[in-house]
């Protein structure tokens, strides 16, 4: 019994017509390479089977092609929206995503750190700018290429970024938020998110921009931090049962929003009547929901690209370490929040 040979990279290169190294160029930069040619050594390696040698090539170019991703949860829509988009630009780009999951865990966080920092990476993203001491040292302690996504550095004492920056101000977003809601007629408003940095930006909008416009102090309820739909279940079932006092409702995710949206209906009260409903995320069914809903939109695909453009930059040696980029946010009102009394 004879043991067949594993294809080499002159294999692929006979069978599709070009050079070894035209072949080697499509594999590890393919936006390098015309589309023509690529589809025709992208078949040659279908045909063939052929696997390159990722730890030859690692020794030659110093790149691994792996780009990390931490994200704290694949179930949001638009940070599924954004991972989608960040895989596609960076394959263009001849890089591939490795994603890891922290569920909101500053421990779990660390823990992949510090698998991924083992594996060569060529750069890395991380969803959110709040991390512990220990992920902190691990960052400054590391030259690989780095971008934090979504938060923008802001508040009384803004921690320096470790690397570059794509995001959007949380402050805004609340701000945004509140002044809808008060300028819609509603008196009572309230603010349902969770106990973290970036929700206690979120409400500092809020609530200033409430006390702006009515001089009342926003009611504050916390959720849990993962965003579930049955938070806004729960809302309103307070609500129905006279335990929370308020006519306009600030969501910091939609998926509680809707489910406080669908609650009222089954429970016969009136949006936006007898309740304002505001959701965070704009996701598609926002838009589809009946009423529809108010919510504050954050361009996901934009915060994506820009990522990819910076990283690739850095990677190259080019841009600035500490970059900041604002995608900004808009309040895309309504059916569920147009009551103007």
């Amino acid at each position: 019994m004879t043991t067949k040979s594993k294809p080499t990279l002159q294999d692929v290169a006979r069978l599709a017509g070009v050079s070894g190294m035209t072949v080697s160029r499509a594999l590890t930069k393919p936006d390098k390479v015309s589309d023509q040619t690529r589809q025709r050594i992208e078949q040659a390696v279908r045909e063939l089977g052929y696997v390159p040698n990722l730890a030859a090539s690692q020794l030659v170019t110093r790149r691994s092609g792996i780009i990390g991703a931490l994200i704290t949860t694949i179930t949001n829509p638009i940070l599924a929206t954004t991972i989608e988009t960040l895989q596609q630009g960076l394959a263009r780009a001849g890089f591939h995503l490795l994603i890891g999951e922290t569920r909101f865990s500053q421990e779990e966080e660390g823990k992949l750190l510090r698998a991924f920092l083992g594996r060569q990476l060529d750069g890395l993203i991380l969803a959110y700018g709040y991390h512990s001491v220990e992920t902190l040292e691990l960052l400054q302690g590391t030259d690989i290429p780095l971008i934090e996504l979504w938060d923008l550095p802001e508040g009384d004492a803004p921690r320096e970024p470790v690397g570059q920056v794509v995001g959007f101000s949380n402050w805004a977003a609340g701000a945004a938020a509140g002044r809808h809601l008060v300028d819609c007629g509603y008196r009572r408003p309230a603010f349902f998110g969770y106990d973290d940095e970036r929700e206690n930006l979120r409400f500092a909008g809020f609530r200033e921009a409430v006390m702006a416009g009515l001089g009342v102090e926003p009611l504050r309820l916390n959720t849990s931090p993962v965003p579930h739909i049955d938070d806004g279940v729960d809302v309103v079932q307070r609500i129905a049962r006279g335990e929370i006092d308020c006519d306009g409702a600030f969501f910091t995710n939609d998926m509680p929003a809707i489910g406080a949206l669908f609650t009222c209906q089954r429970l016969g009260l009136s949006v936006p009547g007898q309740l304002g409903i505001c959701g965070f995320g704009d996701l598609p069914i926002a838009r589809v929901a009946t009423p529809s809903l108010t919510s504050v939109r954050i361009p996901a695909e934009q915060v994506a690209n820009a990522t990819v453009d910076l990283l690739c930059q850095r990677i190259r040696g080019e841009g600035e370490a500490h970059a900041q980029v604002d995608v900004g946010c808009e309040l895309i009102a309504r059916e569920s929040t147009a009551l103007n009394r």
